[in-house]
Formats: C-alpha cells, structure tokens, sequence
C-alpha cells in the first residue's frame, strides 16, 4: 500500500487563472515532487515555486496544469490519480457521475440527491439525465460513455471497427492499463484483451469451440461439482469460490481426464498478486517493476512453462500452420498458453467468483447499514430459475467487467512496445459497462438498488460481459469480442446458488461494501448451527466454531447427561 502515497488523493476542481488550490495532505504533496524532480519532469519548477511562495502548500494553476500530463512511473499523474480514487473509497457512482467541477461544469449530478447519478429530466417524464459522458476521465483524452442505449448500440460496432485497423485495443482490463512487464511472453506484450487483430482471429475460435457453450450435461456435472464444493464445514469467500471455478475452468479447457500442472492453491495467491501487482507497478519505472514485481513475473513464467506443454498437446497440431498470422508472437502454441493463462487468471477466473462471493455477501452478511440498497432477510426461490435471476443481479449490481475499451487515436505504445501507453494527443473511448448496468433509463427508477428481475429484463438489457460485441458478418464471428463463455459463466453461477444452501450457512464476519471492485470485505461462511442445535466439539480451542452465534458447549440436561449444543453461555 505504499505505492499509493505519491498520487493517494482525488482530483479537486481546476481553479480559475488566478486562484490557487490547496492540496490536502503535505506528505503526498512532497513525495509527488519529490517523484516528478527524479523524473526530471518540467513543471517541477513551477509547483515547487509556487509551494515556497505559498508556505501553506497552495500551489498555482500552470503548476496544476501541467501535474495533469505529469507522469508517475507509466501513466500519466491525471489518469493514475483518477483511477486510484476508486482503490481510496470513492465509489463508481461518484467517481463517474457525480459533479465535475471548472473544467465540465455540466457534467454530472449530487449524488447526494440522486443517488443512482442521474436525475429526472424535466423536459422528459420517466427519462433521466447527468451522467451520458465523463470527459477526460480517466485521464486527459479520455472520455466514459456511461448511458445503456448508447453502450448496448456501440458494442456491436467494435468488432468491424478493430478489424478495420479503425481503432485500438491495448493491454487494459476494462478502465484499468496493466503494466507490460506481466505479459513478456507474448508481443504485442498484452493480455489477450489487446491482441492484434490477426492473433485474436486465430485465437477466437478455439476459446469459443472450448468454453462457448454449456449443454445440459455440462449443467449437470457443474451442480453435482457445485454440491461436492459446499459440502465441507466452512468456506473462504472468495478463495475457495476462486478454486472451484478454476477447477471447472480447467477440465472444460483440457477435460477432465488431464492433472492441473499448477497447484491450485499457487494459483490462488498468483492470480491475487498478478492482479494488484500488474496495476500497481504502473507507478513504478520498468526497472523497479522488475526489481519489487520480480518473483510475481516469475511465477507467471512458471505457470507458462507448466501449462505449455498442454496447450501443444491438445492444440499444437490445430495451431502448427497459422504461426504466421501469430506474429509478432513467433510461436501460436506461446500465444494460445498466455492466452488460456488470461481467461483462467482473469476473464472467467476473477468475474465469475467475483459475482458469486458478492451474492453470498447479499444472501448472508448483515447489510442493514446501506439501507434498503440490499434486500433483507431475501431467500433464494425454488422455481426452476433459481440461482439464475440471483446470479445475473449480482452481475448487474455488482460489475464483474467495469468497462470497454478503445483508442481512437492510439498511443506510442500500439506501433512499439517499448513506447508509452498514454501519449499527448491520444484518445480513448471507454463504454463504462458498471454505469450502463445502472442506469435508470433501462433498469427503472430503482437502478441502483440490488433487486432481483426478470429473466426477460436480463435477456434485453443486460450488458456486463459486452454481450452485444457480436458481428458474424465479420472474419465470420472470429472478431466478435464479447466474453466467449457467457452461457458458462452464467450456468456456473446459477449451479453454485441452486446448490446453495442458504438456511445452512452464516457468517461472524462483519464484511462491508463498497462501490469499487472487489466490492466487498473476504468473509468465512460456516456450515451453521441454530442456537440450542447440535455441533461438534473442537479439540483445539482455537480452532474454527461451526456455530455462527456463540460456540460449542456441553449443555447439561440432567444430572448425569448432557449434549454438545451451540451456546451463547
């Protein structure tokens, strides 16, 4: 956590010429200048001028200008401070839709008053307005197109536009640009995600041929798999929800007869690390990337190696022809493994538990504190949806993908990988996908609010994985760019809430939320007891209680008998 102390507050207002603005916190002000005179960065002079001529940290207008192209490590100061405001507290709703100050004064609402981050339109009965775009956000040239008509119409748009060599796609998950350092396997050095339009015509098929579909004997053997998983005593959310879908991920890939080269529980800590690790070191140089990030990038190199010789086994022969349309990736067997290496890491493997550790948060923590936002008391239905409506509210509310990318004017970095990924005169378009599925124009006055629909509303609207990407027309379907296994991650979810026994658990956490990914606090479920039921003895003391309320304790029912029961006492 560190790392943040440099850029660790929101952007305030540009002030007018000749105001001067006063930034909140002397130590990060400090380490910002501190970083900026190391870089040799040109504003240096005029911001620590104007602190010396302002001995209460007010600093002037040219120097906050110029700090918004400033760099920190990778990015630029403006977009790296943007982003980080999420990681400090600020929710989605107000980072994005909430009032934007001098320099887009009629951009945003008081979410204070509107809380979904839109507002009645006067002019227009049952229509909202306020929060359509946020311009250079995140970062200057940036702009956020947050409405669902215009996400769900341009989504369909993208796979002639990449394909066209119109726009670009980088290594970004969503608003986030991933440090490069992470993907030195493969070149362009990118996740799959920013794969040239060559590579992802190669790639494509073989992800949808593999994780396209889940028919009923797929739905089968994932609620039996579902059932096995909850049948233990406790369960870590969200690392063993992480596991599971892993496991799944894994023997729908390879099948299930192959042994996973990687331990799993390896996995679990690299996924977490690769995560943090690839967005944090944009604040670093290349050079303190590898040297604090190193065992991180090298246990990425191992799992690439462990997983490699799979990949050639079951896609070598496929792939042995189309090594040209791979490059600059020189081998395809090396960009299929990074690839596969993504959608376990993070496509399917973090949004998939993602959404159903934050259902559990809403099935099972105490969320009374946020008001009528959450359902109390809310039980799963029996009918033959069930699981299903839950899982897809949980995706709506709670977006598992944040947001869409392109450049319209790419950055250095699209024609040279040494170059930088956030150039002066660069553009991107960003399709905000957590706003869209908030906004009230679609999803009704109570938007912002977690409440469970209908499966049709879902089917029309629902726009969380990019589902309307799709353009067969083009290199027949092989630059379609929605999430090619949206039918399995769908019937992922709906297994492990049809298999879930909800009166069964519960929690002593106090996990809270927030309106940024992960959204909510790590928490333990345990297989619970009801005060004065029966439980099993620990032998150790310090270990785990099955009862969610008191412990394990022998209740005397005579003189002579008694019973382990669960006990306040």
């Amino acid at each position: 956590m560190m790392l943040l102390s440099a850029a660790s507050f929101a952007v305030p207002p540009v002030p007018n010429e000749h105001d001067r603005v006063l930034l909140p916190n002397k130590g990060n002000i400090t380490e910002l200048l501190f970083d900026q005179i190391a870089s040799g960065f040109v504003c240096t002079w005029e911001c620590g001028s104007s602190m010396i001529a302002n001995f209460d940290l007010e600093v002037s207008r040219s120097c906050w200008e110029c700090m918004l192209n400033a760099r920190i490590g990778q990015l630029p100061w403006k977009y790296t401070s943007d982003m980080l405001q999420f990681k400090l507290g600020t929710g989605y709703t107000k980072g994005w839709c909430g009032t934007r100050g001098t320099f887009h004064p009629t951009e945003g609402v008081d979410i204070s008053q509107h809380p979904s981050g839109w507002k009645p339109d006067p002019a227009n009965a049952g229509k909202y307005i306020g929060c359509e775009t946020t311009t250079d956000f995140p970062g200057i040239g940036a702009t956020s197109y947050n409405s669902h008509a215009y996400v769900f119409s341009e989504l369909s748009k993208i796979p002639k536009l990449q394909n066209d060599g119109t726009v670009w796609r980088g290594n970004e998950l969503g608003f986030i640009i991933s440090n490069q350092n992470f993907w030195h396997n493969v070149i362009p050095n990118t996740i799959g995600l920013g794969a040239t339009a060559s590579q992802h015509k190669v790639i494509r098929p073989i992800l949808d041929r593999l994780v396209g579909t889940c028919d009923s004997t797929c739905q089968s053997g994932l609620y039996d798999s579902a059932v096995a998983a909850q049948a233990g005593h406790k369960l870590s959310i969200q690392t063993d929800i992480i596991k599971w879908v892993h496991i799944e991920l894994f023997k729908k890939i390879f099948g299930a007869a192959e042994t996973i080269p990687y331990d799993v529980d390896r996995f679990v800590s690299l996924q977490g690390k690769t995560v943090t690790y690839s967005t944090l070191a944009q604040l670093l140089s290349d050079s303190l990337t590898k040297s604090l990030c190193g065992s991180t990038i090298d246990a990425l190199d191992e799992m690439f190696q462990a997983y490699k010789p799979l990949v050639q086994k079951h896609f070598g022969t496929e792939l042995a022809a189309k090594d040209a349309e791979c490059l600059p990736t020189n081998s395809c067997v090396d960009l299929a493994t990074s690839n596969l290496m993504d959608l376990l890491l993070f496509a399917g493997g973090l949004s998939v538990p993602g959404g159903i550790s934050t259902g559990l948060w809403v099935l099972h923590a105490d969320s009374s504190a946020y008001g009528d936002m959450f359902p109390q008391g809310y039980k799963l239905s029996s009918d033959d949806t069930k699981g299903l409506l839950f899982y897809y509210e949980a995706l709506r509310f709670f977006a598992p993908v944040v947001g869409f990318p392109w450049w319209t004017t790419p950055p250095a970095v699209a024609t040279d990988d040494t170059k930088g990924q956030f150039s002066e005169g660069s553009k991107r378009k960003v399709l905000n996908l957590a706003m869209a599925q908030k906004d009230p124009n679609a999803w009704g006055a109570d938007s912002h609010k977690f409440r469970v629909r209908t499966l049709q509303e879902y089917k029309d609207k629902f726009v969380g994985f990019a589902n309307q990407a799709v353009d067969s027309t083009v290199a027949n379907g092989a630059m379609n760019r929605a999430c090619p296994a949206i039918d399995l991650a769908m019937q992922m979810g709906k297994a492990w809430f049809s298999a879930h026994d909800q009166d069964g658990w519960c929690t002593q956490d106090t996990p809270t939320y927030k309106e940024a990914t992960p959204f909510v606090d790590a928490f333990t479920l345990f297989k619970g007891k009801k005060p004065g039921a029966s439980c099993t003895p620990q032998v150790n003391p310090w270990s785990d209680s099955e009862c969610c309320s008191g412990s394990c304790s022998w209740v005397r029912s005579s003189w002579w008998r008694g019973s382990w029961k669960c006990s306040s006492s």
